[in-house]
């Protein structure tokens, strides 16, 4: 009797003592994820609802500011979601010149679905939120986007009607290669379930920006590319800039890697509240 009480007695030990290492370990990780990856919410009034797109997808989108005659839509990066500080941080400056409108792409933060490797399925994220909002009956509707955010943003307006400006930071001219590493993305894809984003490893096709760059329509568009940048290419983006030729204008900022402006936000911003005002100053929107 006795013995079964201390193995017992020992068993119910040994559980507390791997639960408490488990509780310390979920408590590390999502502090090394709040570091890697902070979130927050806006601290200008803002409202969230959701969009549907033409697959059934349910898009989570936020307003900030309300009333203006410019509306701005600003695209996150993969993995992240649209409550990534950063992001926040942007959205924040530029809610003093335009209404901002946020989302989450499908597969990240509160939008339903899974993200597919293609453009195919956040394209069809990016003209939901784009005809919403120009349904709204702003005079100037620009977009910037960031890494996954900034190729659909290009992609989007070089293909469909809507946008009247953009500015791409960090967004790869093409996708990699996966094939050497498609035995690895099961567990690649399961790490990034546990940063909080969906993945699956299934071809979803859509055209990339150096197969729309050729014919890129007459708004202004606006590269930006870090010279630590990492996730793509510079030949890729050379020839993409080839394609663009002049009617895109090009920032190399030094220092800066994937997705990071390196204290360029404000010139960000001016950029692109001058070209709303050229536009509503001047002539219709361009791509309307």
């Amino acid at each position: 009797m006795r013995k079964r009480i201390a193995s017992g007695a020992r068993a119910a030990v040994a559980s507390l003592l791997a639960g408490g290492m488990a509780a310390a370990v979920v408590k590390r990780f999502r502090a090394w994820r709040e570091k890697v990856m902070p979130r927050r919410d806006p601290l200008l009034p803002w409202e969230g609802y959701s969009l549907c797109s033409r697959d059934g997808t349910r898009i989570a989108v936020r307003r900030i500011g309300g009333g203006k005659q410019g509306a701005l839509i600003v695209a996150h990066p993969a993995v992240t979601g649209q409550r990534y500080a950063p992001l926040v941080d942007l959205a924040e400056m530029l809610a003093a010149h335009f209404d901002v409108y946020t989302f989450d792409f499908r597969g990240h933060g509160d939008s339903s679905g899974i993200l597919g490797l293609g453009l195919a399925g956040p394209l069809q994220d990016m003209e939901t939120v784009v005809d919403h909002v120009r349904e709204k009956g702003y005079a100037w509707l620009g977009a910037v986007g960031f890494s996954l955010g900034g190729m659909t943003s290009l992609v989007h307006a070089a293909l469909r009607p809507g946008l009247d400006a953009v500015a791409s930071v960090s967004a790869p001219p093409a996708l990699p290669d996966i094939e050497p590493y498609r035995r690895w993305l099961p567990a690649w894809f399961l790490f990034l379930r546990l940063l909080g984003a969906r993945f699956s490893a299934v071809p979803e096709g859509g055209p990339l920006p150096i197969d729309v760059a050729e014919g890129f329509p007459p708004l202004p568009l606006l590269v930006v590319h870090g010279e630590r940048e990492a996730f793509y290419s510079r030949r890729d983006l050379e020839m993409m800039l080839e394609k663009l030729g002049d009617r895109a204008e090009f920032w190399e900022i030094p220092e800066a890697g994937h997705t990071e402006l390196a204290g360029r936000e404000l010139d960000l911003v001016r950029w692109l509240v001058e070209r709303s005002a050229t536009s509503q100053a001047g002539s219709p929107a361009r791509n309307a």
